[in-house]
């Protein structure tokens, strides 16, 4: 239910806006989802859009408008519902909501759980990392497959590609409405390295012409949506004759991490090195440098024990390098919850197992390390504290670390 008082109903095309109840009428379509090479059917995208020839008649639009008039979690949930009710459906159903609506959505036979496929956006884990990752391990419990739209359309879109492993990547329509440049090629780097690290299925969005379809293959998609495979108002319009299963999925291996800190994760099997602050300092700003140039989809982490160890002169090289990539989160006992300078930060508990470690994660679609940490509480001296430390440069081992500090957040 919206704040405004705006709800959704299903109907047929053509209607409208009820002035009386507030309630806004909306037509489900379904788009099919098609090979490329060869078109065949592969899955179907439920849509739901407002009366036809007004300003709500793309499925867009009116996700737009529901997310002004917060009413975002009502228009997921019926389409949800849409795609429910389509039983006689032996194809992959791709039904797009904010991650704030997952918790909303019901469960479903086995049968059923094989043919889920929930979108999320990026915007979702910039805005709330511990609440998206945790919804997002909540649905592949319930067995649903996990896709992330938009890639493409920001830097941010491929961090989350990491992290969460999406089983089927979704293209912005501009990576084919647009003629290719050095932001079309980085994308097509960072996708072609995660499809190569875990087998994600990849499908691009407006996909309206031929043209359109030939970028798509030369970006390496497999499977495309958009007018040149025009969506019907019943799944008994589509081709099925040509039908042609997606993959199957899962494709996601990285074990959770749950509330382990990331020295217990990095240090597994590991024999720690001792060092004083001084040395882990250098260490620390190289791996920053190294984030600052490893891309603007990059991420960086840095847990700081203490907010008055994150001093001025750390704070400047922070803000720099957040100019440079896609998210820098900085975490410590004493810190706000705060946005400034492009860093985010937060809080520990202190009595968080974490107070005791100085981690630095550095998570890049070509670059992840992780330099981690413990405090010894030996040495008088600030600069000769002393502490045991490791580094990885093995994804799933900074994948695991990433995630360890963001789902306290």
């Amino acid at each position: 239910m919206s704040n405004c008082g705006v709800t959704f109903a299903l109907a047929e095309a053509g209607s409208a806006v009820d002035t009386d109840t507030g309630e806004l009428t909306v037509q489900p379509y379904f788009a099919p989802v098609c090979r490329l090479d060869n078109g065949a059917l592969a899955a179907i995208e439920v849509q739901l859009r407002g009366p036809e020839g007004g300003p709500l008649a793309s499925a867009d639009a009116l996700k737009r408008a529901a997310r002004a008039m917060d009413a975002k979690r009502e228009l997921d949930a019926l389409a949800w519902r849409v795609a429910r009710r389509e039983q006689s459906v032996r194809l992959p159903m791709l039904v797009s909501m904010d991650v704030g609506s997952l918790a909303a959505i019901d469960s479903a036979t086995e049968e059923q759980l094989r043919r889920d496929i929930v979108v999320v956006t990026e915007a979702a884990l910039v805005d709330s990392p511990a609440r998206t990752l945790a919804s997002i391990d909540k649905a592949r419990r319930d067995g649903k497959v996990v896709a992330v739209d938009d890639v493409g359309r920001r830097p941010q879109s491929m961090t989350l590609l990491p992290l969460i492993e999406p089983d089927v990547i979704i293209l912005a329509e501009t990576m084919v409405s647009t003629r290719p440049d050095v932001s079309t090629a980085r994308t097509a780097h960072a996708v072609s390295a995660q499809v190569e690290r875990t087998g994600a299925v990849v499908v691009a969005s407006g996909v309206d012409t031929a043209l359109h379809r030939s970028r798509a293959l030369g970006l390496g998609a497999t499977y495309g949506v958009g007018e040149l495979y025009p969506a019907a108002q019943s799944t008994e319009e589509l081709p099925a004759d040509a039908a042609e299963v997606m993959p199957p999925f899962p494709t996601w291996s990285t074990p959770a991490s749950a509330l382990e800190s990331p020295y217990a994760i990095a240090a597994a099997g590991k024999i720690a090195t001792r060092s004083t602050k001084r040395l882990l300092v250098a260490m620390s700003t190289s791996l920053e440098m190294q984030a600052a140039s490893a891309g603007p989809e990059t991420l960086i982490l840095g847990t700081f024990q203490r907010a008055e160890h994150f001093t001025p002169t750390t704070r400047a090289r922070w803000v720099s390098m957040a100019e440079q990539i896609s998210y820098a989160g900085v975490y410590g006992v004493g810190m706000g919850y705060v946005q400034e300078g492009g860093i985010v930060h937060a809080p520990i508990d202190p009595a968080d197992s974490l107070v005791e470690e100085w981690n630095v994660v550095v998570l890049g679609p070509h670059f992840c390390g992780v330099l981690a940490a413990i405090d010894l509480h030996r040495g008088e001296a600030d600069a000769d504290r002393e502490f045991d430390y490791v580094m990885s440069y093995d994804r799933a081992t900074v994948v695991r670390c990433a995630r360890a500090i963001l789902a306290r957040f």
